[in-house]
């Protein structure tokens, strides 16, 4: 994983400015994964991540020691976390003070990651990857953006997200430095470090673009960054292609990305100079990696493929149930030289402000809001549209809170309206293709 020259720099903390040498950090993290095994055994151990140095050390400890190690959010509440320790059975628990609850079965020999399909939420379904699926995604998002020494990307997503934590392994695995910061793109320190340390990418999903449009990059960014890119969910057109401008006015360019937990993290890139010619594509397979079209959705194979999903601590047993395909719940089709570009979802996912989240349990998080019954989830560009049948101001307020809490982001990220009459099919479900997008 730590492919970089002894001495080169791998990591700078910004909060405290210490750097990190490729040799110094692969000695730390040596004598982590020590440390790890003398704890934790074969695991699983659990990792409440934040976007710091200890979390970055503790990650690659496990990887290296072999130990499977569930990544959750940081700032996950106390009845979720509670509510996977008792499903998960974690033998050790690193970045917060709860007990661990040994006794499950042996984990299999290949299971080396554990994310959540839907980032903070603390959904209890996790995707098992691999420590090999790990790394060969790593490698193919460096091969694809060319990653290498010199280049420098700060923590801007969080390292619980699939997105984020990719930042950081396919940057040391290309021998590149990381800048580790828990900074939000509209707070001067984040700015600040990137100034100090020369940043020479950003990676963002599209509400981070949106935030970026209320600023002026060329006063808040070093010269240095010149390389931008963007993945969790789809960004529209038009933002593209402004987002593409302003990179290449730097002298550099906007990579669009497509990806999914499942797949590790990244399945297409899409790079600079197809743009903006090509905006509202998401490119071609990762090196490594295939990308076919079956009955309209977008299947993936490649060997950042997970081994399979878990819902107990009993499925960590279990080996690879996927054989390296992925059918990606993506609606899709490849144009004639091979780009694809994405129509939709096949199946109840979407995504707000990059997390995954389950259409399905919004609408249950909905119906439990006094004065709620009837009740559709949707997905938009990157906002959950929610349609209420006969619901008056004061409950459309109630489920926007609701919604926006249970998922653990900003309310905006939810059009909620009132609908008098939700159209429904003969069985009775509710027909959501007939569904009008609701008023914001």
């Amino acid at each position: 994983m730590l492919a970089g020259a002894p001495d080169a720099l791998a990591v700078i903390d910004a909060s405290s400015g210490v750097a990190w040498t490729y040799r110094a950090l692969a000695a730390e993290v040596g004598a982590a994964a020590q440390r790890l095994v003398a704890a934790a055994g074969a695991g699983p151990a659990f990792l409440f991540a934040r976007n710091d140095l200890a979390t970055v050390i503790e990650l690659l400890a496990a990887l290296t020691a072999g130990v499977p190690i569930a990544v959750l959010a940081g700032d996950l509440d106390d009845a979720r976390a509670a509510a996977l320790i008792a499903r998960y059975r974690p033998t050790a628990i690193l970045g917060r003070a709860l007990a661990p609850a040994p006794g499950g079965p042996r984990p299999h020999a290949d299971l080396g990651l554990l994310l959540s399909t839907s980032g903070s939420t603390g959904h209890p379904k996790l995707v098992r990857l691999s420590a090999a699926a790990v790394i060969a995604n790593a490698r193919a998002i460096a091969a694809a953006l060319d990653l290498g020494p010199g280049q420098v990307a700060p923590t801007s997503l969080p390292l619980a997200y699939s997105f984020g934590l990719s930042i950081v392994t396919s940057h040391l695995v290309a021998g590149a430095t990381v800048v580790v910061t828990d900074a939000g793109l509209l707070e001067p320190r984040f700015w600040a470090t990137c100034r100090a340390h020369h940043v020479t990418s950003l990676a963002g999903v599209p509400y981070s673009y949106q935030l970026l449009r209320r600023l002026d990059l060329a006063q808040v960014a070093p010269l240095s960054l010149t390389t931008l890119t963007q993945a969790g969910g789809r960004l529209d057109p038009s933002v593209v292609r402004h987002v593409a401008g302003l990179a290449a006015a730097r002298g550099g360019g906007l990579y669009v990305m497509y990806g999914q937990t499942e797949a590790t993290a990244r399945i297409a890139v899409l790079p600079p100079r197809e743009l903006p010619a090509a905006a509202g594509a998401v490119g071609w397979a990762v090196p490594g990696g295939a990308i076919a079209i079956d009955g309209g959705e977008v299947i993936y194979r490649g060997p950042n493929v997970m081994l399979g999903y878990a819902e107990s601590v009993d499925d960590l047993a279990v080996g690879d149930v996927q054989g390296g395909v992925l059918r990606t719940g993506d609606r899709g089709y490849l144009d004639e030289r091979g780009r694809l570009w994405l129509t939709g979802r096949v199946g109840r996912h979407a995504k707000v402000f990059g997390l995954r989240v389950e259409l399905d349990e919004l609408e249950a998080v909905a119906r439990a809001v006094p004065g709620v019954d009837a009740v559709a989830a949707l997905a938009g560009d990157d906002r959950i549209r929610i349609a209420i049948e006969g619901a008056g101001p004061e409950v459309l307020a109630a489920v926007r809170a609701a919604l926006a809490a249970h998922v653990g982001v900003h309310p905006s990220g939810f059009a909620v309206a009132a609908v008098a009459v939700l159209p429904r099919q003969p069985s009775g479900k509710i027909d959501y293709s007939r569904l009008d997008e609701p008023a914001p």
